[in-house]
């Protein structure tokens, strides 16, 4: 091969390169192209389902429990503070899915409430404390250990029950969104561990609840694993189960 050819070979294959990387470029930065845009926490949530999204939210209530103060002690006061709610809200209906579609900026993760950047705050913000309604299928129930909003009491009657909560009946925990219910909050129903499984987990039977959407910024490892998401019903402040046609509340379920 002459070495002319050899060099016109060259500048063909320069050319047709760099057609490639200016057409990838054009493609990358076309608004909405290929995978999802980055996300920028300081951009406002943008409707999610049926999720309200209330400029005005309640300001929580808490009270002291066996002496424990509603900031708890140690951990992130801030969150300890709305884990620790115990207001009644005007519970707004929401499809399932509108919780698990709900995103979060990565920049809050593992971070205290106080350290969080002003955009990711801001973006919480919008939906953290709506008061909500939701139907599904609880998968399992557990205690939870003991734990800074609650002064790291231990004893049943002391500590969270952690509820896995899916869309359907035969769902798996990575599905689920997470529910707690507080020491604070069951000191005033008559639910028991072994009536939640013998009803709702055992007959898999439909359950609603409403309480207090909540973002836990503590758990991003177990995203995909044992729950769908960081945001939780936490505090769960009623607990019904769909039976005989009805929807029964489980504080009539022991009696």
């Amino acid at each position: 091969m002459s070495t002319r050819r050899f060099r016109r070979r060259i500048g063909w294959a320069i050319i047709i390169l760099l057609v490639i990387a200016v057409s990838a470029y054009l493609l990358i930065t076309q608004p909405g192209a290929g995978t999802s845009q980055p996300f920028i926490p300081a951009t406002v949530a943008q409707p999610v389902g049926d999720l309200p999204n209330p400029p005005d939210k309640p300001q929580p209530k808490e009270i002291t429990f066996e002496g424990c103060p509603p900031e708890g002690r140690g951990g992130d006061s801030d969150l300890n503070l709305l884990k620790n709610r115990v207001d009644i809200g005007n519970y707004s209906p929401v499809s399932f899915d509108s919780l698990t579609l709900l995103t979060w900026p990565k920049t809050v993760e593992q971070r205290y409430m106080k350290d969080w950047p002003a955009d990711g705050r801001a973006f919480i913000a919008q939906y953290a404390g709506v008061p909500i309604i939701v139907e599904g299928y609880i998968e399992s129930v557990r205690e939870a250990p003991p734990e800074p909003a609650n002064c790291n009491f231990t004893g049943s009657s002391l500590t969270d029950w952690v509820i896995y909560f899916t869309k359907n009946a035969r769902d798996i925990r990575s599905q689920a969104v997470v529910i707690r219910a507080t020491p604070r909050v069951r000191v005033n129903h008559k639910w028991t561990l072994d009536l939640l499984r013998s009803t709702a987990v055992d007959n898999h039977l439909p359950v609603r609840v409403s309480g207090w959407l909540l973002f836990d910024p503590e758990h991003p490892g177990d995203v995909g694993k044992t729950r769908a998401t960081l945001w939780e019903i936490h505090p769960v402040m009623q607990i019904e189960i769909f039976q005989n046609g009805k929807w029964v509340t489980l504080d009539k379920l022991a009696n």
